[in-house]
């Protein structure tokens, strides 16, 4: 037994005393040096020896190692069904119903879509990375536009995150992100006013969309005025221009004549090509109940795509 271990430990002195020269002329240096160059800290001898154990537990382990990290991350949450999501009970229902009416309204009116959701926690992944992903797989906004933009609220990290669609950053850039968190909702927050918070917050974005300054948001912020119920509003009457009568117009015999005969005409048209009458007549009848802008109170959407910017912040 001591003759069979006595060879190869003969061989592998002259194989050290061989290799020795080598290294002390810089090959472990320069094996370390080129390590360091290659990837921060030296950590390119760990690299290999990975690459080495990855090899040799054969070709599946790498699929299993990238199917265990993408375990590790938790699951998007199902598309919102409703402009506000709030499962946590952070608003009050009436607070929760009338904004959400208020976004509905507002995506009808411009196209632009705004969502407020409202969970418990991210589970440990950062916020930003939590709510880009969320956005995209939702895909708020326009298709081709991507106008979309979603407040996103966690109610136990106590952290809040505005993630702004590309067709939106014109209107709402970072440092314009930032302020509505840091200025309008963080505070009251800290003031436990959730309703305000969300309810300002939603009002300054939608100003802020909507083209008005900063520096007037800013101080309508300050008195807790509603921001943006105004907001590409129709101006109404005064009280007293809404009292007053209107004098009727009046329209002279040859305008009345014109119209007569345009109607006449219509109606011989139509009575001589019946079957586009009842096209017409089916078309009309169907287009009238189709509304607009995501009519039926469903939530949906094209876009997604973000820059993965907009601001966070916490209470």
């Amino acid at each position: 037994m001591a003759g069979t271990g006595a060879a190869p430990s003969r061989r592998w002195s002259r194989f050290a005393r061989a290799a020795s020269p080598r290294l002390d002329r810089g090959g472990w240096r320069g094996l370390r040096h080129q390590g360091a160059a290659i990837l921060p800290g030296g950590t390119a001898l760990a690299a290999v020896l990975a690459g080495a154990i990855l090899c040799g537990l054969g070709p599946g382990a790498g699929a299993a190692l990238a199917a265990a990290t993408a375990a590790t991350a938790p699951a998007v949450p199902p598309a919102p069904t409703r402009w506000v999501t709030d499962d946590t009970g952070f608003l009050s229902p009436g607070v929760r119903a009338g904004l959400d009416a208020r976004l509905k309204d507002y995506q009808a009116r411009t196209g632009h879509q705004v969502v407020v959701w409202i969970g418990g926690s991210t589970g440990g992944v950062p916020i930003e990375d939590f709510t880009v992903r969320a956005f995209a797989a939702w895909k708020v906004g326009r298709k081709g536009l991507d106008d979309g933009l979603a407040i996103f609220l966690f109610a136990l990290d106590r952290r809040v995150h505005l993630e702004v669609g590309y067709g939106l950053e014109g209107q709402v850039p970072d440092a314009i992100a930032s302020r509505i968190i840091q200025e309008v909702i963080v505070p009251r927050l800290k003031a436990d006013d959730h309703d305000g918070a969300i309810t300002h917050g939603v009002e300054a974005t939608l100003a802020v969309v909507d083209g008005q300054p900063w520096s007037a948001i800013e101080a309508q912020a300050a008195t807790g005025t509603d921001l943006g119920a105004t907001a590409g509003a129709p101006q109404e009457e005064a009280p007293a221009a809404r009292g007053a009568r209107r004098p009727p117009v009046q329209h002279g015999l040859p305008f009345l004549i014109f119209k007569w005969i345009l109607i006449a005409a219509v109606i011989l048209f139509l009575i001589t090509h019946p079957s586009l009458a009842f096209w017409l007549l089916m078309t009309f009848s169907s287009g009238g109940g189709g509304g607009g802008g995501g009519g039926g109170g469903g939530f949906s959407g094209g876009g997604g795509r973000s820059g993965g910017g907009g601001a966070s912040g916490s209470w």
